[in-house]
């Protein structure tokens, strides 16, 4: 029952927005009542907060499993970008950017949302090293990926405000391209500090 609650509750944010998402809307959503919304969440904040990782955590599992399913010798820093990107464009990226938007005003979800970034962040990483462990050493990956993911998450708020995804589509792949012609340009240089060959 939790898991249909939140996962309401990800499709309402993404649909409605914040404000326009009600606890009444969620139940109806979820086939549940009131109660049993209450017995697991008693705010609308915990809620949505419990959402927000859900969807954290969900985007973190996707990854693996998309990426892991290319053939190995197709698993490139490019494909693995345009896997991330497709996150960015997404539903629950959307219900992601009502939240972040709605913390600006709502105390209780910015004590919660001001720690995703890092999350975020930490879990591109960790899965970057898993499937390119010659990149971990170097010394710019994480100001890289913290940057790509703000770039990702600019676009993304861009497509939504502008209803013009294919142009932010366009984006998103001359970025790749670029990034994935300048990353083992990167790797050469910085190989003698760090110890990659």
């Amino acid at each position: 029952m939790r898991s249909r609650l939140l996962d309401a509750t990800i499709a309402a944010l993404a649909e409605r927005g914040y404000r326009g998402t009600s606890t009444n809307d969620i139940v109806r959503r979820a086939h549940v009542s009131r109660g049993a919304l209450a017995h697991h969440f008693r705010t609308r904040a915990e809620l949505v907060s419990a959402a927000a990782r859900r969807l954290i955590d969900q985007r973190a599992e996707q990854f693996r499993t998309r990426f892991g399913a290319i053939a190995p010798d197709e698993r490139t820093p490019a494909e693995a970008l345009a896997v991330l990107w497709s996150f960015y464009d997404s539903p629950s990226c959307t219900a992601l950017l009502e939240l972040t938007i709605a913390a600006r005003h709502e105390p209780e979800l910015r004590a919660v949302m001001a720690a995703m970034p890092d999350q975020i962040a930490g879990l591109t990483r960790a899965i970057f090293a898993e499937f390119f462990p010659e990149f971990v050493r170097l010394p710019f990956l994480d100001e890289a990926l913290r940057a790509i993911n703000a770039l990702f998450t600019g676009l993304a708020l861009a497509a939504i405000s502008t209803a013009d995804a294919p142009a932010r589509h366009d984006d998103v792949r001359a970025v790749v391209r670029l990034l994935a012609t300048l990353a083992p340009q990167l790797a050469v240089a910085t190989a003698p500090a760090t110890g990659i060959h």
